[in-house]
């Protein structure tokens, strides 16, 4: 009997999950005179190992057909695993801060803040499904990854039930969604204007202020913050979200810091910084925005300032016919930005002296004094001097390190401007930068093979 290992080789996939079988004789009639069978064939198999999943047609033709031309093909298909199901999270109310602007609006309802009754069901969890193992080729197992269970725990005045993967809450209150936790937050109002009769406002829920907040005044909140006029040259920060139905005119110091999203009319002149994203209705003018995620100028545009995003940046108009700078940036804001320059400036610096040390000290140790006790004196504050040098490098390297882990995935950021896109505006992804030397209609700018590339909206 013909050794069949002279006439086919079998090619298991890199996954193993499939197997191919090929003729390396010489014709049909060197394939004929083989005489081969179905116990042939498997045992053939076998011998190399696959032994589950063998497609029985593809072994009767292989035997019926006798010609070399239907090679290669695939003899054997393992069952591939089925991963598990992800864990996941229903909420039981609307948590969209938007209002129903439809025909029975109210104009006095700016915007909504989520809030629950006490008892009232938040939300339930869906628990991550174990998957299905498969087989591959060689009859092994293909083992499935189970289901990450959805990480989500009660924080406060919310209750957990674990029978039910069910959340609760315990008071009356706003409800807020942070980072893996549910919160119920209670509310304090201000009805009016921010004034000396409140004073500073510091809350470990929700305020809302049905008033404005004028220069000097300070608000914090664990919570949301909703405030129904303008605010000024003032500071609001909050860990939840901050909605202004007006706008901030901040005179340079105004400042808005969300732990989650702001929402806001228009900015002008202030400082905003936001977790998540910042919602303008109208426009930015002159002000400095960073946001973890997104900045959207619903219908109107950005002129001047600097402003940062982690993933979108979307605006009607950008810069203006006066061609005023306007910084853009994905990954670090302006001022982060700055400071890595300043740091490479700094270690640049530091390597020079490096050289400029190592080149004194081979000096004089070659010097026919390098025995001499002055000389020695400054050998030893020459290397004093260059493992301090270097130990700044280090810590330098540290901190740039630090600085670059806090970069984005810049090539999924980008910058949309459905109107027109001025000159002089500065869009930098990172470290790289491109400065805008003309007119540009309804364009999308993003990152490319490590080029700042803009191209139609």
């Amino acid at each position: 009997m013909k050794n069949l290992n002279e006439f086919f080789t079998v090619t298991v996939s890199r996954d193993q999950l499939s197997a191919e079988i090929d003729f390396i004789g010489k014709d049909s009639e060197e394939l004929k005179e083989l005489n081969l069978t179905r116990e042939k064939i498997k045992q053939f198999l076998k011998d190399k190992n696959v032994t589950f999943g063998i497609i029985e047609n593809n072994v009767t033709k292989i035997i019926e057909t006798k010609r070399p031309h239907i090679f290669p093909i695939i003899i054997a298909k393992g069952i591939d695993r089925e991963d598990g199901m992800d864990g996941k999270i229903e909420y039981m109310l609307d948590l969209n801060p938007e209002v129903d602007r439809s025909e029975n609006w109210d104009f006095r309802d700016v915007m909504k803040i989520p809030t629950v009754q006490e008892g009232e069901k938040l939300a339930v969890i869906t628990p991550p499904t174990k998957g299905k193992n498969g087989t591959n080729v060689r009859g092994k197992p293909v083992l499935a990854k189970p289901g990450k269970p959805y990480r989500m725990r009660a924080g406060k005045n919310v209750t957990f039930n674990k029978d039910e993967n069910t959340f609760y809450a315990n008071e009356t209150g706003q409800i807020h969604v942070g980072y893996n936790v549910i919160h119920v937050h209670t509310v304090h109002e201000v009805v009016g204007d921010v004034s000396m009769k409140t004073g500073n406002i510091d809350f470990v829920g929700t305020v809302i202020v049905r008033g404005n907040v004028p220069t000097g005044f300070t608000i914090k909140a664990q919570g949301d913050v909703k405030i129904f006029g303008i605010v000024e040259a003032a500071t609001v920060i909050a860990n939840g979200s901050v909605y202004i139905s007006e706008g901030i005119a901040g005179l340079k110091t105004g400042t808005i810091e969300a732990g989650d999203s702001v929402h806001i009319g228009y900015v002008n002149q202030a400082n905003i910084r936001a977790g998540n994203s910042i919602i303008v209705e109208n426009s930015i003018f002159h002000s400095e925005c960073v946001a973890a995620n997104d900045i959207i100028c619903q219908r109107g545009n950005i002129v001047g300032g600097s402003s940062s995003a982690g993933k979108v940046i979307s605006v009607k108009d950008l810069g203006n016919r006066m061609h005023t700078h306007t910084y853009i940036s994905f990954g670090y804001d302006q001022k982060v930005f700055k400071e890595l320059n300043a740091l490479e400036a700094e270690k640049k610096s530091l390597e020079e002296n490096v050289k400029k040390i190592k080149l004194l000290q081979s000096k004089l140790e070659k010097s026919e004094q390098k025995d001499d006790g002055k000389t020695r004196i400054t050998l030893l504050r020459l290397r004093n001097s260059y493992n301090k040098t270097n130990e700044k490098i280090n810590e330098i390297d540290e901190q740039i390190s630090r600085t670059n882990a806090k970069l984005g995935d810049i090539d999924r950021s980008s910058l949309a401007v459905k109107g027109t896109m001025y000159p002089n505006v500065i869009v930098s992804f990172g470290k790289y930068q491109r400065t805008i030397n003309r007119e540009h209609d309804h364009v999308k700018v993003r990152m490319e093979d490590n080029e700042i590339v803009i191209g139609p909206y």
